[in-house]
Formats: structure tokens, C-alpha cells, sequence
């Protein structure tokens, strides 16, 4: 709450490419995902940047400082709900589908299970262009 950003509304992705971000960590599909929305308006994506996927880490830096957040909406929600944080009025087509792979680590996986994670994995490269 009470970030400048908020009272510059509405905000453009000129308007917060200077500022400081906690982003996913390079090579992740939503880094991937943010960093496209500035290259397609011809932006260079925020180089002022803390790389984190933990999200209380995160939280506690953008509670402690006026950096912004590249967060999964409903988390996002979640927070500005409890007062923790404001989302800033800034539209940006970044949307994450859920996938996942969870798998045992204990075991040894079956062929089968080899060949589907392979195709998932070569069809979620083709779509977001990183697989992790």
C-alpha cells in the first residue's frame, strides 16, 4: 500500500520499465512470459531487477521497499485482500496457463512415463519457449 507508481494511474509499461522488480528467475516460462510483453511494445524488459522464486522473500521485499512484483494474479488479489500489498493499475497480457509436471523422486520412472514427460515437455517449449 501506498506505492508512488499508484497515483500515476493509468500506468503503461514505459512508466514502470525504470523501476525496481522482484522477478522469477531467468529461464522460468513467466520471466519468459513478462519479458515478452516489453519486447513486443518495442521496450527493453526492467534491468533494475532481484531474482527470487521464493515467495516469501518476495513479500518481504515489496512490503519493505517500492519495488514491484511480477506475481501469478490470484496471489497478487490474495495480498492487496489483507492489505499487504496494492496492485498497480497497469495492464499487461502476461498470462500464465497451469501446467506441471510432479513426478516421484524416489522411483524410477517407467518408460512410459519418460515418453509422456518428453512430450509435454517438447509441447510447453513450442508454446512459451522455455521448459523448465
Amino acid at each position: 500500500p501506498g506505492h508512488p507508481l499508484l497515483a500515476q494511474a493509468p500506468l503503461s509499461l514505459a512508466d514502470v520499465q525504470r523501476a525496481a522488480w522482484v522477478m522469477p528467475p531467468a529461464g522460468s516460462v513467466l520471466r519468459h512470459r513478462f519479458e515478452l510483453v516489453f519486447q513486443r511494445a518495442s521496450l527493453a524488459p526492467p534491468a533494475n531487477v532481484v531474482e527470487t522464486a521464493a515467495l516469501l522473500f518476495i513479500t518481504q521485499l515489496i512490503e519493505q521497499s517500492d519495488m514491484i512484483a511480477v506475481l501469478a494474479e490470484d496471489v497478487a488479489l490474495y495480498y492487496a485482500r489483507h492489505g499487504i500489498v496494492s496492485v498497480l493499475p497497469l495492464e499487461m497480457d502476461c498470462r500464465m496457463d497451469d501446467f506441471g509436471i510432479i513426478t516421484r523422486t524416489d522411483r524410477l520412472h517407467s518408460p512410459a512415463v519418460e515418453v509422456m514427460a518428453d512430450a509435454i515437455r517438447a509441447a510447453a517449449r513450442e508454446v512459451y519457449g522455455v521448459v523448465l
